[in-house]
């Protein structure tokens, strides 16, 4: 009588099982980056909205800057006899904001950012800045740029002569809309507001 002994086991996957494993296998890489890709968008939309709220707190620190030295004459050409050299430090305008300042103390507001403009161009989104050389790009990705004026009674004015006071309003908006944002065709805003006294007027 003969018998057989098995000497070897054969083990291994069945072709179900691979199959599975397979699966398993995607799923996980799968859920894995999905996981990687929001991440990365998350962190995008993190750095857009950062990049514009510092964009606005610039172009508000600029403006401020050069509006505080509105009127500045250290001559005093616009209280003297001679009429032919007077400026006004700000001239009314709903668009655009125009300054002027006799930096250099020479007596003229010929030199340059002694004359300075900001004109908002609203089918580019940008902020421009005219200092003498023309309209020059000085914000990007704004939405809206608003200027009131007022005067020494805090009352709203349109007389050049009158104005006492300023007010800013600038909205910067993200480069790249949201696609989880759904006002504002996915662009965040952020809006920044100040209202300035120049001391020189």
């Amino acid at each position: 009588m003969m018998s057989f002994w098995r000497t070897s086991s054969q083990e291994g996957f069945t072709l179900i099982e691979m199959v599975v494993a397979l699966g398993l296998s995607l799923v996980t890489v799968s859920a894995v980056y999905s996981l990687y890709v929001s991440e990365l968008r998350t962190q995008y939309v993190r750095e857009d909205r950062l990049e514009m709220q510092q964009q606005a707190r610039v172009v508000m620190d600029v403006i401020s800057r050069e509006l505080l030295m509105a009127g500045y004459d250290p001559r005093g050409v616009t209280k003297d006899v001679d009429l032919s050299n007077d400026f006004l430090g700000i001239t009314y305008d709903p668009s655009r904001l125009k300054i002027k300042a006799d930096l250099n103390g020479n007596g003229l507001i010929a030199d340059p950012n002694e004359s300075i403009t900001f004109m908002f161009d609203p089918k580019t989104h940008t902020l421009r800045r005219n200092t003498g050389g023309g309209h020059q790009p000085f914000g990007e990705n704004i939405e809206s740029f608003l200027v009131e004026y007022f005067d020494q009674g805090g009352n709203l004015t349109i007389d050049s002569a009158s104005i006492r006071q300023v007010k800013i309003t600038v909205t910067a908006r993200t480069e790249d809309p949201d696609l989880k944002y759904v006002p504002n065709g996915g662009y965040r805003t952020v809006t920044l507001q100040s209202r300035l006294t120049p001391r020189n007027l």
